[in-house]
């Protein structure tokens, strides 16, 4: 009851009170802490701590496997990757990044790399760890485990803290990532070279807690060696070995930028600006001081100035005549443009027959130009549509969506009726190069004759913009939805009125 009314605070405390005299009023009894109040548990209840590890649970590599995605980047890498598949060994914290177009790659990813390093140990796996992502909770994966004696275990739903491992691992190559591109001004899209970059450097510079010792010597059983280590994105001169039939006069090297190390053998990735590719060298020359990319921290240069840099960085088509568009030219100078692409071309998205082929407006004309089932004359009145049987086709078309939406019905003509009247409007509909593509006949009432306030309160007119139709584009993309397309020949006719509205019949019906 006492702790009840004193707002449920800890009997600890009210222990405290009491033996200390700190308040009068309390009776003189031991509050038990062993009993279990429902009220505090909903109230009060928090998360389990995650206390560290202070001994390691594995005894040799291999023994347990973390595994993580982290994706989709907003911008695709230079092989067109969105998700990396990040796996770090309990034992040694090694870790391995693999680069995926799509979480459906995971399983291939991962069963190629686990052929890899049953070949390079003599361990084998037997635990992988990961969350109840699709991409691992699968029939593949549980078959691949099954039949190589692998136990797959899940942390609990919504606990990262029990991948703890590999989701920290995520955070410090992402944040190593994003410096090494913030300070050497590339692109984005050189984030997998960069993360990969990290995931390598790390392996060779982290101390494994309690054992003292890098991931790579207790994954390799050797020291390693840092002393080809070099600036991520610095600028380089690799040499042109072979690549193209070069004169006694022409350059050797070509400059390009360092984005990394070979994922297999002893090279450099190099990025090679005059022939826009990415090539993997031993004969690099590294210039670590100078940054790749040129920084816009020029002081107002005059146009000679920067004619000059630009003669420079072979860049020399840049130029324009306004100096700001030229110096931010200059940064990315030698860089492709930023692209991006579809990120899922399965058949399962596809609506239609593909085997049909595409149907567009211009297949559509052509055909209705070749069977001549429009005309090529666009009457002014009545009279000279009622002459033309494809007029006469398309008014009745028009008519028929007025009886099917069941727009009107047919009352005799009264003398106290407001009545408005209708007229024919004809147009011809034509494409891009100006050949028609079919009439269209519009029955319209003769608003003009209104005067507001008496025949009408206001008038609006429905339209779509632009802006709502790229909104709706956008969020379907990012959800997923499946869009169709519907051509309403009519679409004012599908909206309701409260009013009673008197119209004449058309003119020639």
């Amino acid at each position: 009851m006492w702790h009840r009314r004193l707002a449920h605070i800890h009997t600890n405390h009210l222990n405290k009170l009491k033996s200390k005299e700190l308040v009068s009023g309390l009776p003189n009894i031991k509050f038990q802490n062993n009993r279990l109040c429902d009220a505090c548990v909903k109230g009060k209840q928090i998360r389990t701590s995650f206390k560290s590890k202070d001994v390691v649970s594995t005894d040799k590599a291999l023994d347990v496997l973390h595994m993580d995605l982290f994706g989709p980047s907003k911008t695709t890498s230079l092989a067109e990757n969105y998700y990396a598949l990040v796996i770090v060994d309990d034992f040694s914290r090694y870790t391995w990044t693999l680069f995926l177009a799509s979480k459906n790659y995971a399983y291939k990813a991962f069963k190629k790399l686990a052929k890899v390093l049953h070949n390079e140990n003599e361990n084998r796996i037997k635990q992988i760890r990961s969350d109840h992502g699709g991409e691992f909770q699968n029939a593949k994966f549980d078959r691949y485990c099954e039949k190589h004696g692998i136990t797959d275990s899940y942390s609990a739903p919504r606990t990262p803290q029990q991948n703890g491992v590999v989701e920290r691992k995520n955070r410090s190559l992402e944040e190593l990532a994003k410096t090494m591109l913030n300070e050497s001004g590339l692109p984005k899209y050189f984030w997998a070279d960069a993360v990969y970059t990290a995931s390598y450097v790390l392996n060779r510079t982290l101390i494994r807690p309690i054992l003292k010792k890098t991931p790579y010597e207790l994954h390799k059983g050797r020291k390693p060696s840092i002393s080809h280590l070099r600036v991520f994105g610095c600028k380089c001169f690799v040499l042109n070995n072979g690549k193209d039939n070069l004169g006694k006069f022409d350059p050797k090297l070509d400059e390009g930028i360092h984005i990394g190390y070979a994922i297999n053998g002893h090279a450099y990735r190099v990025y090679n600006k005059r022939l826009l590719a990415v090539e993997e060298s031993i004969h690099v020359v590294f210039d670590e001081i100078d940054c790749t990319v040129p920084k816009p921290v020029l002081d107002e240069p005059g146009v000679d100035d920067l004619r000059t840099i630009l003669q420079k960085s072979q860049s020399s088509e840049l130029y324009a005549t306004n100096p700001n568009t030229v110096k931010e030219s200059i940064v990315n100078a030698g860089l492709p443009k930023e692209w991006k692409t579809p990120r899922d071309l399965t058949l399962d998205n596809v609506i239609g027959k593909i085997e049909k082929g595409v149907s567009n407006r211009n297949s559509l004309n052509n055909f209705c130009t070749t069977m001549a089932f429009v005309s090529q004359l666009e009457p002014k009145n009545l009279e000279e549509a009622l002459q033309d049987n494809n007029w006469i086709t398309t008014m009745q078309e028009e008519l028929n969506q007025f009886e099917y939406n069941e727009v009107w019905s047919l009352v005799p003509r009264r003398h106290e009726m407001n009545i408005i009247g209708t007229k024919w409007v004809y147009r011809n509909k034509t494409d891009e190069h100006g050949a028609i593509t079919r009439n269209k006949a519009r029955m319209v009432a003769k608003g003009y004759n209104q005067e507001e306030g008496i025949d009408f309160g206001e008038t609006y007119a429905p339209v779509a913009h632009l802006e709502a139709v790229r909104l709706l584009l956008a969020f379907s993309s990012i959800q997923g939805f499946k869009l169709f397309q519907m051509d309403v020949k009519s679409a004012f006719l599908n909206g309701y009125i409260n009013e009673e509205v008197f119209v004449s019949q058309p003119p020639g019906f």
